[in-house]
């Protein structure tokens, strides 16, 4: 490996092992290993299913939430594991919806999300790890606010819209309203974290409590990979 090949002077910027939280089929086994051992500390990823592997127990629980009166909780949104970009995301609400071909990822839709102006967004955090043995973790205070580019809806119908639904900014930067002006969020699809925490303040929302479950969350996400490195 990359790792055996390493002179005494050399750097890698990959740590051995990281696709245990890099691919999505992988983080979601080591984080569902961990809720088993230690409960609900680990509690804050949505309800995952890995296809084809968990095909019966995803079917179980689609149903389940198909008899809800809440229109949200029918929704489902499915990743391809090995995969970037938003390439292959797609969302269902209907069983005949689901078409694969590879190792997907199935998740329970947040259908009721945090927006700004009306915009679904996510965030884009940087966490260096130095060391894993002792384990060493920085989180830079600045990083990425991804908008999507259409508001959001909850309507069934908008499910094709991918950019009301998702945030990838190689997905948004072809939509049609990608340089437009749009309310609260501007032209383009980025913020600064600086600057949503400025628009938090500016709306009296007072933010501190949730970016310390934040950190707590990557340093867990980080915890989950610890044991795997040689």
């Amino acid at each position: 490996s990359d790792w055996d090949r390493c002179l005494p002077h050399q750097r890698l910027n990959h740590c051995p092992k990281s696709s245990g939280i890099t691919q999505k089929a992988n983080l979601h086994r080591n984080i569902k290993r961990l809720a088993g051992s230690y409960g609900k500390i680990f509690d804050f990823v949505p309800v995952t299913f890995v296809l084809p592997n968990e095909y019966l127990a995803f079917m179980k629980a689609f149903a389940e939430r198909h008899e809800s009166e809440d229109e949200g909780s029918k929704f489902w949104i499915c990743k391809p594991s090995d995969s970037s970009r938003g390439r292959g995301i797609f969302i269902i609400s209907h069983i005949s919806q689901l078409v694969y071909d590879q190792q997907y990822v199935v998740q329970e839709y947040i259908s009721r999300p945090l927006t700004v102006g009306g915009f679904k967004f996510d965030l884009r955090l940087y966490v260096l790890v130095t060391s894993f043995l002792p384990l060493r973790c920085f989180c830079f205070h600045e990083g990425l606010v991804r908008f999507a580019t259409e508001k959001y809806s909850r309507d069934e119908g908008s499910l094709n819209n991918l950019y009301a639904h998702l945030t990838n900014s190689s997905i948004n930067k072809h939509s049609p309203s990608f340089n437009s002006y749009k309310e609260t969020v501007g032209a383009g699809s980025k913020w600064t974290i600086s600057r949503l925490r400025q628009h938090f303040k500016s709306h009296g929302i007072q933010d501190e409590g949730v970016w310390g479950r934040i950190n707590n969350m990557m340093v867990l996400t980080i915890l989950a990979l610890w044991p795997k490195i040689p």
